[in-house]
């Protein structure tokens, strides 16, 4: 259970978590009336933001060679009203029933992100994430047009002036956002999932992708130990053909607990396999 105090009201969250303190469920929103938006934009507006250089620099030692430090940059406003806030449905009904509120209140999150935006531009780090874990059943393109393209276009013309790299995490479905994809400012798209996982081929990506970097693109499932292997093999030398040099290979969006740990390994062999043979 989480609290959001401030001096005008305490908004409460409470979240469920499955056995092994696997990942859990909002059982319930922080955000459960209208007068509650004013509470949880006081509370953001009184958040103070900076950046932990010593935290940085020993996270970068541990990782060494191995990777990137790159931050994970928090849902846009509309996101986190469908994901933290309020809930998918109940967003549609403000959006509907109370729209002037309801933009003003993702007008507001924004603003108070620039505290943000500030300090990560400032600071050594060079890879943004756009964390908002797009699914186009949540966000289909009227919604998508509307409410987050002109806050990436906005926030990515700010990163990119920095020099900092940006990918976004698209981990749902995707065949109605594809004629979208090419115009994302950011430069990479992290875990979109082909098929037989999500509704998209690699074709189709390929062609919305547009030259933009591929950051992940095996599905998951393929690592199940009730999946054929050499499809596993097919996916990831279709990844390679398509999109390499422009490819972070990885799993979209991660390995699940029953995955073969297994297959990781046989990923490794395929790429170099690859390319040792100069592919």
């Amino acid at each position: 259970m989480t609290y959001y105090e401030t001096p005008i009201g305490t908004l409460t969250e409470v979240l469920r978590y499955g056995e092994h303190g696997t990942s859990g469920h909002r059982a319930k929103f922080p955000i459960q009336t209208l007068d509650d938006i004013a509470i949880m934009e006081y509370f953001l507006a009184d958040e103070r933001v900076r950046f932990d250089q010593e935290q940085f620099e020993a996270i970068e030692a541990r990782l060494g060679d191995r990777g990137v430090c790159q931050y994970y940059f928090p849902r846009t406003g509309l996101m986190r009203l469908i994901i933290n806030y309020v809930g998918f449905e109940e967003t549609i009904y403000l959006l509907h029933d109370q729209p002037e509120r309801t933009e003003a209140f993702l007008h507001h999150i924004e603003r108070c992100d620039d505290h943000i935006i500030d300090a990560i531009c400032a600071s050594p780090t060079q890879i943004v994430n756009f964390g908002d874990n797009i699914d186009a059943w949540l966000t289909p393109p009227p919604l998508f047009e509307r409410y987050l393209m002109p806050v990436y276009e906005r926030r990515c013309e700010q990163f990119h002036a920095a020099g900092k790299f940006t990918h976004i995490h698209m981990d749902g479905a995707l065949k109605p956002l594809l004629p979208h994809l090419s115009k994302l400012p950011q430069h990479g798209i992290e875990a979109p999932t082909p098929l037989p996982q999500g509704d998209v081929t690699l074709d189709e990506l390929q062609d919305a992708f547009d030259g933009k970097i591929m950051l992940d693109g095996i599905p998951c499932v393929n690592f199940l130990p009730g999946m054929p292997e050499a499809e596993l093999e097919e996916m990831t030398l279709g990844l390679l053909e398509r999109f390499a040099p422009r490819l972070i290979l990885g799993i979209s969006d991660e390995i699940s607990p029953p995955g073969d740990i297994e297959r990781v390994r046989r990923v490794a062999e395929i790429v170099e396999a690859t390319a040792g043979h100069g592919g």
